[in-house]
């Protein structure tokens, strides 16, 4: 699910312990993802993304 997010560009967010399964998933950094120590960070930068749908800046000359 985190590979099908990442390639149509929706925001991913990540805190505590699922920091580590992002990590260790194939998702690399990138416009969109938000990884945090912080739920509250977290939780505010990806509900920003989510206002935009779609993280068109991860992959540049396709917006």
């Amino acid at each position: 699910m985190l590979q099908e997010a990442y390639r149509h560009a929706k925001p991913i967010g990540a805190w505590g312990g699922g920091r580590g399964a992002l990590a260790a998933s194939v998702v690399p950094p990138a416009p969109g993802i938000t990884l945090s120590d912080e739920p509250g960070t977290a939780v505010t930068d990806v509900l920003s993304d989510l206002g935009r749908h779609r993280v068109w800046e991860r992959f540049p000359g396709s917006a």
